[in-house]
């Protein structure tokens, strides 16, 4: 794990001199409340697992709701570590509540323990910038805290279409988010230790494809207890999951690169999701969220094995079908588990030429926090 030092939020009373675990299941007078947050100290993390422990026991837990926000009820006086995580996200902290305080409000806490992360670069992707904005990054060098991969430099167009709109190509808004590696892609998928080395890899839209008929990297990487992260063109990678585990998680549709809208109003189908986007960011109207960052020619999901797959989000799309255009209802972003890792894929992509996060920006932020949580 590397750790963030962005802020220290330490709250230490004067001690009481009681450093004698506290009862399991206490009964107590002290309320305790406060917000998880992602490492960027503002958007507040769902669902994180909160925990109060005294020596080795653990004393009271709960998880943040939709806002980030917890409340630890019934806590005697005494010293106490904090345990908050979020998946493979967290944080430890050391505190004391002393005598004098009923009620307390610890404020807004960090997540700035974060697993190890690799992203390859794509022609028409660009989720280093989302892992930046959610803080990922050294507050001193503004390095980024993941290692970014060149998938693009060998053979980069050789998956071009001629219905591609090339002005979605990738581009950064921050010099720190070039290759920081002595490695590409190739070679990252020819050393099984160093990708066994990340806990999550994200594969970008327009990285090359080629190895993915060759090389059961991929494959083993998650199998093994790897998180995947791909969108789009990406897919072989996917087709070469489904052909080495036998199951076709996500099942793609031939022609391929054959979407056209590049847009739509979909319905999320997460209701933890909805709760999130909306009492955070005022982003969904009915349990619909526009989705505007499609290429012009992505990758349609004819069908998935919903015995064993997580659909997220889905909607109404335009396609080439081989014989005509037409428009029906598809599912645009999946997770499943494959042997001790798991995988999530998308149809769409991040916001490439604004600055902040957009409205797409923000579903593939939930997406990176509940990847992290998809073995749990």
């Amino acid at each position: 794990m590397r750790y963030l030092k962005l802020l220290v939020l330490v709250f230490l009373a004067s001690a009481c001199g009681n450093d004698e675990p506290v009862a399991l299941n206490s009964d107590g007078p002290l309320t305790i409340q406060g917000r998880i947050v992602a490492p960027n100290a503002t958007d507040p993390v769902p669902f994180a697992e909160v925990q109060l422990i005294s020596g080795d026991a653990m004393v009271t837990s709960t998880k943040s709701d939709a806002k980030g926000q917890f409340i630890l009820s019934g806590v005697n006086y005494g010293s106490f570590v904090l345990n908050a995580k979020k998946g493979l996200f967290n944080t430890t902290q050391n505190r004391v509540f002393n005598d004098d305080v009923f009620n307390i409000d610890l404020g807004d806490i960090l997540l700035d323990g974060i697993p190890q992360i690799a992203v390859v670069t794509g022609t028409y992707d660009n989720i280093e910038k989302v892992l930046y904005d959610i803080g990922l990054v050294n507050p001193l060098t503004g390095a980024p805290l993941f290692d970014i991969i060149d998938g693009e430099s060998f053979d980069r167009l050789s998956n071009d279409h001629p219905r591609h709109n090339h002005t979605q190509q990738r581009t950064n808004l921050s010099p720190e988010l070039e290759p920081n590696v002595d490695f590409d892609f190739e070679d990252l998928l020819n050393n099984p230790n160093q990708l066994a080395s990340y806990d999550i890899l994200f594969l970008n839209c327009g990285l090359n494809t080629e190895s993915a008929e060759t090389s059961t990297a991929i494959f083993d990487y998650v199998h093994n207890g790897g998180i995947l992260y791909a969108t789009d063109w990406a897919y072989p990678f996917l087709e070469q999951i489904n052909s080495e585990s036998g199951t076709e998680f996500i099942n793609f549709m031939e022609p391929t690169k054959s979407g056209i809208s590049v847009t739509t109003e979909a319905t999320i189908l997460s209701s933890e999701l909805n709760d999130w986007l909306s009492f955070n960011f005022d982003l969904t109207v009915n349990n619909t969220v526009v989705i505007d960052e499609f290429i012009g020619s992505w990758q349609v999901v004819e069908s998935y094995d919903s015995s064993q797959t997580t659909a997220w989000l889905d909607g109404p799309v335009e396609y080439d079908n081989g014989t005509e255009a037409v428009t029906d209802n598809k599912e645009l972003a999946f997770t499943f588990l494959l042997g001790n890792g798991g995988v999530f894929y998308s149809s769409f992509h991040t916001e490439n030429d604004e600055d902040g996060f957009s409205c797409v920006d923000r579903v593939m932020e939930y997406m990176v926090f509940e990847l992290a949580t998809i073995k749990d």
